[in-house]
């Protein structure tokens, strides 16, 4: 079955994986939620004491996002309780899905990464962490009749000041290709590449991960499961009788069966066209393709805007969900956001997102995009103190990664041209891979197969755009 029996007393307080069990019905997903809310009640009285510390204080409400790796809930003090000093009366609750809870390494290093660039004012605050989430700074924007300044508001959140502010929000597909909301993310993506973290500067990680995916498609390493529950023995065998109850023969959850997913995997070529793309990117890391520290996953429900562009004229955004981040070939970022173009996940209806190939970003909107970025990096390595002894160093120790401005010729276009598309390449078969993971572990309301396919699709369509070019080698 889907359940382990535990009693150990060390273990009842660990906020369990939302994605346990197959949620078959309303009964057993309400019971679910509920067993990860009192569990994340007495996370925030560890984390945060003060008011927090009596669970009676605190509400816990599951959000409505477009998070396809995690869970997120939002936690806040009641109206009649008082803020102590320094005490937020809001936060964001992050309960990691199976695909994190299998790497300790990749916990270990989200967390570390975390507190790093919340320390370097990059990412939200840090508030707790536990095992299987964290506990984060709610980020909310300020009012615009407030005079407050932003930089106390959007990083600090301080507490005097909750009664100007309002909830921030993510981007939209469709603002992606705003001038202005370009530049702003531009911006933000030179700053991430600009800094100098304590990690293996090689890019391995995300490698890494994809080997792993194609171990257990192809069967080299065991199958993708659902984590172990770690709930009480009476909550399980609760649980556990509901959902026998509520299953039928023929309307039992609906995950993939993995022999399908293999044949899928293997149909749309991921292992063969892994290996071509790895050696394309080998060849060419030395002249062309930069290693740089990388958000991994710079797409707009990892973006949110803290202004009201309509009023100000500007976008004022901050990246948040660094799970993924690491070092890696700076194109897989730049093209992984220009991919991000073509995607939009708030569709209500099945398959729960759409697809449009020809969003891609343009030609004139990538050199755009290209202009300001470098610019950005020269400018934010010009003035940064924030790295090292050594700032004015590159980030692995080699000239490969220094910016420098974008060549007013045709030939330096192309070669920003050439990084961008073999990243986004990447980045279709990391996501096609995950997505095959995800349907056999993760009860998200997504269909993870089809996304995949889409992913693939537009892969091959890449592909052979690249490959019809003249001046390809």
């Amino acid at each position: 079955m889907f359940f382990t029996h535990s009693v150990d007393e060390e273990v009842l307080d660990e906020v369990p994986c939302p994605d346990f069990i197959p949620q078959v019905s309303q009964r057993v997903a309400d019971r679910v939620t509920d067993c990860v809310i009192t569990r994340l009640r007495k996370q925030c009285g560890k984390s945060l004491a003060g008011s927090w510390a009596d669970p009676e204080n605190v509400i816990v409400e599951k959000m409505n996002t477009c998070g396809l790796s995690n869970y997120l809930y939002m936690a806040q003090l009641k109206s009649h309780v008082p803020v102590q000093p320094e005490e937020p009366r809001k936060v964001l609750i992050r309960v990691y899905g199976e695909v994190l809870r299998s790497s300790v390494d990749s916990i270990v290093l989200d967390s570390i990464n975390f507190a790093i660039l919340s320390e370097k004012r990059i990412g939200p605050a840090l508030y707790g962490v536990f095992p299987g989430g964290r506990i984060e700074e709610f980020i909310e924007k300020q009012n615009t009749n407030s005079s407050i300044s932003n930089y106390a508001v959007f990083f600090h959140f301080l507490p005097r000041y909750h009664h100007v502010l309002l909830k921030s929000r993510t981007m939209t597909t469709s603002e992606l290709r705003k001038s202005e909301a370009m530049k702003a993310v531009a911006q933000q993506l030179a700053r991430i590449h600009n800094l100098n973290m304590p990690f293996c500067k090689q890019p391995r990680f995300i490698f890494k991960m994809m080997d792993k995916f194609l171990a257990q498609l192809s069967g080299r390493m065991d199958p993708p499961s659902r984590p172990p529950s770690n709930l009480s023995t009476p909550t399980l065998l609760v649980l556990e009788q509901e959902y026998l109850s509520d299953s039928r023969l023929d309307s039992v959850w609906n995950m993939n069966n993995f022999e399908a997913i293999q044949h899928t995997a293997t149909e749309l070529g991921l292992y063969e066209e892994y290996e071509w793309l790895k050696q394309n990117l080998i060849e060419r890391q030395d002249d062309a393709f930069p290693v740089v520290f990388c958000h991994n996953d710079f797409q707009e429900n990892n973006i949110l805007v803290l202004n009201n562009p309509d009023v100000d004229g500007f976008y004022d955004v901050l990246p948040i969900d660094f799970e993924y981040s690491g070092y890696n070939f700076r194109g897989f970022d730049i093209g992984n956001h220009f991919n991000e173009w073509c995607y939009d996940y708030t569709c209500p209806d099945p398959p729960y997102f759409t697809y449009d190939f020809d969003s891609y970003p343009t030609l004139s909107q990538q050199k755009e995009f290209w202009n300001t970025y470098l610019t950005a990096r020269l400018t934010e390595r010009r003035t940064s103190i924030d790295t090292s002894k050594n700032a004015g160093d590159t980030l692995n120790g080699s000239s490969t990664t220094t910016p420098h401005p974008l060549e007013d010729t045709k030939e330096g276009f192309e070669k920003l041209w050439l990084e961008a598309t073999f990243g986004a390449l990447f980045s279709h078969l990391f996501w096609a891979a995950w997505s095959l993971i995800q349907s056999q572990i993760s009860s998200i309301r997504f269909e993870f197969s089809k996304y995949a396919s889409a992913r693939m699709d537009a892969y091959y369509r890449m592909k052979n755009s690249l490959k019809s070019r003249p001046d390809y080698q």
